[in-house]
Parts: C-alpha cells; structure tokens; sequence
C-alpha cells in the first residue's frame, strides 16, 4: 500500500490553501472519529464495497449490448460516475470551510447548497434534504435486499446438488438471524477483518470461476457484437451504475479516513480503487459471456455446473463473501437513521443503546422482507442502479455542485455551469429510461 499512499500524496485537489496562500479552515482537522480507518483499511473497505454481486452481474449486462459497445460503457459509466462522487467530496469540502465545520453529511450538504443557491431553488431546499436522505436509504436497503436473495439463491444450488430440496424463501427463512448478529458489528474500523475474509474469499471463489471461463476454446459469435435492442441500453446503464458504485459507503469511507486528503485527488485512494475495479468487472463480463453466451443468467454463479464440487465451492465461497458485506451496506443507512434517532429522543444512554439494537435489528427485517416477498436478482439489480445511482451518482453531486458556484464562480465560460447542467440531464436522462426498461422486465418477467 506504500507506493499508493505516496501516488496519493502527489496530487491533492483540495490543499487546505486559498489563491493567497493564507491558511483557511481546514475541516478535515476539524473530523471527531473514535476508530479511524487507515489507508490500507479503507481501500479493503472500497474494494469490498464496490465487489460484490454485482462483478457476477456484469457477464449478463454485456449481453445486452454485445462485447464492443460494453467494453466501451464500462469504462465510461465508470469514469463518468467517479468523476461525479469527485465533484460531490470536493462541493462537501468547501461546504464544509464556508460553515466552519469538520463534516456534514450528504442530505445535510445539499440543504446548504440549495439554500445559497439560484434563488428559484432555495425554497426547495427542504424538499433536496429529505429526497436525498430517502434515496439514500432506499439504495442501501436496495442493495442489502439482492444480497439476500444472491445468498439463498446460491446456497440452494449447493444444496439441491446434495438432495436437500428446500423453496428460496425458506433459505431466506433460515439466513434471518445470522444476519441480524452480523449486522450488531458497531463500526468500520470493526468491520474490516470482515471485509478482509470477504476479500480473500471472494479472490479464490473467482479464481475458480475463471477456471470454468477459461477451460474451452471461445467460440465469437457475431451476434456477441451487435446491441440486442435500444430497451437493452438503459438496462445496462443501470446494471454498471449498481455494480461499480457504492456512493453511500464511499462517502462513509471518505469520513472515517485517518487521512482524508488522500481519498481524493488524480492518484487518490478512490480513483485507484476504481481503476481496479473497473478493470476486474470488464474481464468478468467479457469472459463470462464468451463462455456462456446468450445463456448467461443475472448471476454467472447461478451458471456453473450442478454437479461439479468446485463449481459448489465457488458458490459458497461467493456467498459467503456477500454475506459477510451485508454489514457494510447496511451501515450506510444505520448511520442517518441513528443520527435523526438521537436528535429527536433526548433519552439517557441505556435507552439509546436499546434503540441502537432495535434499528439494527428493523434495518436487517426491512430488506429480508422485500427478498421473501419478490426473491429475484436481474430485473431489480438494473432498478435499484438506475433509479437511485443515476440520481445519487449523477444528478445530486452535479445540483450540488452548481448551486456551491452560484453565482458568480462558474469559470471562464461559466464551463461549470454548462458541465454540470449536462450531467444532469444525462443523469435524469438514465434514471427514467433505466426505470422505464427495467419495470417493463419485472411486469414480463412476474407476468
């Protein structure tokens, strides 16, 4: 982790100096965290976050729009979408100085970017503050419930390999209470030896995924290069943004940080991390579709052989790493529900952590309820992506972003504002389309 920690180092956006050269208020100083998470803890963090089912998803998001297009699009929508969590930390930071404080969080952060922005917006910066807490929430719970259902999916295999043929319900039944013991782990610094197994696991269950990609000659079929239909375009978009981004826990990292300053920037921790994952979702994808072709299910685990014991090692070993992230996920919300909890409850510490336990316990019920009543992965994985990342990772930062600039700090040809006005339609542009297709599955495929 040296040679990063020193890359980081490098290049900083954001000094702590204005243009005189006078030292200004410096929030990350100014940051009360009781575990902070190192550089080498945070990046384990990052890849955890960013690693999950959503790799096993991308082989079936590039037979939607053939291998060269996909190609292209991962590397894109990647760029594009950490190029915008850029904007949003940097936006934060300076919040962050103008009110003199060591952090604000991200519904917090766009209230007080809406309320000193173009004044049309400023009466809707109530509404930005909640919509965004909402979202927030909704995408964390999101992920946790396809977590769910990868899990039991998963399991179910290995178990009908060996004759015990149980319903995916009642495996999600039987994954009720290990999850809710996992998820009492109190904080990040925590968590990480459970990121770190979830690492080394995840590393040999995909290595013996390769070997299954790997073991056949590939065969390049001509429709593996062509674009299925327009509708599959969106649904792509919205399976890449679910996979590569993870806004709630990058934020959450960005926060606990010992050294903040070296998140950001052109060789920060962020942008290494997702160079790295970028690079492990375009071979995944690519190779899981040579081999399987337009047979390709929502998850390429779902297609290893039945009867082979690595395949069945390979699965329990993936759901065995997604099972121990549902806490990372699950953090996310955890952290802005406590906080309204204790705001609103002026109660003695007892009955606190009484409450702490009771939210983390609803936190676990929420999502297990919406896997039991709909288990299905594909059509609700491309969902939650567009739906709640094109806004979280798109459109907010860049509303944000405007309204910190506003109104005479735009830039020579106000370049950004015209940048951030053009992330936004592309952002909303994403969201509707990506929502449109992807209902249009569910109604098909639950039809």
């Amino acid at each position: 982790m040296f040679i990063y920690q020193f890359m980081a180092g490098v290049v900083e956006t954001i000094s702590g100096e204005d243009e005189e050269g006078k030292i200004e208020f410096d929030p990350h100083k100014h940051r009360k965290i009781v575990h902070p998470t190192s550089y080498s803890d945070t990046m384990i963090h990052l890849l955890k976050g960013s690693i999950g089912a959503g790799i096993l998803a991308m082989p079936e998001a590039v037979r939607r729009v053939g291998i060269p297009a996909s190609c292209g699009g991962i590397l894109l929508i990647g760029t594009f979408a950490t190029y915008c969590i850029q904007l949003l930390i940097a936006a934060q930071y300076l919040l962050c100085q103008r009110q003199r404080r060591g952090y604000m969080t991200y519904p917090r952060s766009m209230f007080i970017a809406v309320s000193e922005g173009p004044p049309l917006m400023r009466k809707c910066a109530y509404f930005f503050y909640y919509f965004v807490d909402t979202v927030l929430i909704m995408w964390q719970l999101g992920i946790c419930t396809i977590y769910a259902v990868f899990v039991a999916e998963n399991l179910k295999q290995v178990f009908d390999f060996y004759g015990v043929t149980i319903t995916l319900r009642l495996h999600l039944c039987y994954l009720l209470v290990p999850l809710i013991i996992i998820n009492l782990v109190k904080d990040l610094k925590l968590m990480t030896p459970l990121s770190t197994i979830s690492n080394v696991v995840t590393i040999f269950a995909l290595i013996l995924v390769f070997f299954y990609l790997v073991e056949d000659d590939v065969e390049v079929d001509s429709s593996m290069l062509e674009i299925k239909t327009a509708l599959d375009i969106p649904a792509f978009v919205g399976t890449t943004l679910f996979a590569l981004e993870a806004v709630g826990v990058v934020l959450a990292l960005e926060y606990n940080m010992e050294n903040p300053k070296q998140f950001v920037g052109l060789f920060g921790l962020f942008n290494i991390g997702m160079v790295i994952i970028m690079a492990l979702y375009l071979i995944v994808g690519l190779f899981g579709y040579l081999k399987y072709g337009d047979d390709i299910q929502a998850s390429i685990t779902l297609n290893l052989p039945q009867v082979e014991k690595k395949a069945q090692a390979a699965k329990i070993m993936i759901a065995i790493a997604i099972f121990l992230s549902f806490p990372l996920q699950n953090f996310v919300a955890y952290v802005i529900l406590f906080r309204k909890m204790k705001k609103k409850l002026s109660s003695g510490p007892h009955t606190l952590k009484t409450l702490d336990y009771l939210l983390r316990i609803a936190l676990v019920l929420t999502p297990w309820s919406l896997a039991v009543i709909v288990p299905s992965l594909g059509p609700f994985i491309a969902l939650f992506g567009a739906l709640c990342l094109s806004l979280l990772a798109m459109v907010f930062p860049a509303l944000m972003d405007l309204c910190v600039w506003y109104p005479k700090s735009y830039g020579v040809l106000r370049y950004k504002l015209i940048r951030d006005l053009i992330i936004i339609v592309l952002g909303l542009f994403c969201c509707i389309s990506g929502c449109y297709t992807s209902v249009l599955e569910i109604i098909h495929t639950f039809g």
